[in-house]
Parts: C-alpha cells; structure tokens; sequence
C-alpha cells in the first residue's frame, strides 16, 4: 500500500518533493523499509533499509547511515557561509541521535563502554 509522508514539507521547496512509502510495514517490527523519493525534473531515488537479521545478509541503509550522511552536510554548512544557530541545533540533535544509537548497538551486543 503507497503511503505519502509530508512531515518535510515545512517549505514551498520541499513541497515539491514528494516521498513515498512503498511496502507495507513489517509485522514485527512495524517498520516500513522501502521508499521513494521525488524531485520535480530528476529520476525518482529509491531508498531502501535493511531488512532482516543483518549478521545473515547486508541488503539495504541503517538509520545510522543516514544520520550520518546528514550530520557530515550541516557540520560542512556550519564552515562556510551557511553556517547558522538553526543548522548547528540540528547537528547537535542529529549527532545525540547517532549516540543513542550506538548506545543501543552496544546494548544489544550485550557490550558497555
């Protein structure tokens, strides 16, 4: 089943880029891992998230991934001239993300720090 997600939508820039949701959400886990973003004039990019047992197969990106994509992009913006107090704020969210979520890889290996 398609699904719309349009929380991105906080401009007239993003209103112009449509993402898809085009499974429908594991039983388990009631995640949905496959998605399909939109921009006007440009072939559709298809993002897919693992899923399934990683240690058995690799087959597709981890949150992990794209919070780090997004936190290498704002800490190069925040060097030049588009640096600015709302892009160092998602930064530092972005960056408490990726804490937690090695805070919660070490967790399941049954590792602390």
């Amino acid at each position: 089943m398609l699904r719309d997600i349009r929380t991105h939508e906080t401009d007239s820039l993003n209103k112009n880029i449509s993402i898809l949701v085009l499974d429908d959400p594991d039983p388990m886990t009631r995640a949905s891992h496959t998605y399909s973003v939109a921009v006007p004039g440009q072939k559709s990019t298809l993002i897919r998230f693992q899923h399934g047992n990683p240690t058995v197969e690799v087959n597709g990106l981890t949150n992990e991934v794209l919070f780090a994509i997004m936190a290498d992009r704002l800490a190069a913006f925040q060097t030049g001239p588009f640096a600015c107090q709302e892009n160092a704020e998602m930064l530092a969210h972005i960056e408490g993300a990726l804490s937690a979520c090695r805070a919660r890889a070490q967790r399941m290996s049954g590792k602390s720090n």
